[in-house]
């Protein structure tokens, strides 16, 4: 950690905002070193419980794991729930303003025409 010198002076407003690429290379860069202790970690407990090969065989699990799991995704996907019905597109159609789509005209999609269901008939039965 890097630990810079205080002083009274007031913080300049002038310094550089970050960006999002600056706090995702950071989010990585923590990421990247958490795992590293946890690994460290892992191969001392190996050590601490059967010695220097029992650092050996937490490695190779550690290695193993690697190869063979698919590494974690800690995205957080946002769900949200609505009181009423969404809205059929099949059944309705889509009409969106000039101003919703971005463009200058508006864009309309018509329903879908409605089909016979999709299933045998019903066979007499033998008797």
């Amino acid at each position: 950690r890097i630990v810079t010198a205080m002083s009274d002076e007031p913080v300049s407003d002038e310094q550089p905002a970050r960006t999002l690429a600056d706090v995702e290379r950071e989010r990585r860069l923590v990421a990247a070193r958490d795992r590293h202790d946890r690994n460290l970690s892992m191969i001392d407990h190996g050590k601490r419980m059967a010695g220097p090969v029992g650092g050996v065989m937490a490695a190779a699990m550690i290695a193993i794991r690697d190869v063979y799991e698919p590494a974690r995704d800690d995205t957080v996907v946002a769900i949200s729930e609505t009181p009423d019905e969404p809205h059929d597109v099949d059944r309705d159609g889509v009409h969106l303003r000039p101003e919703e789509v971005g463009a200058a005209t508006a864009v309309t999609v018509p329903a879908l025409p409605r089909r016979a269901p999709v299933g045998t008939r019903r066979r007499a039965r033998r008797r």
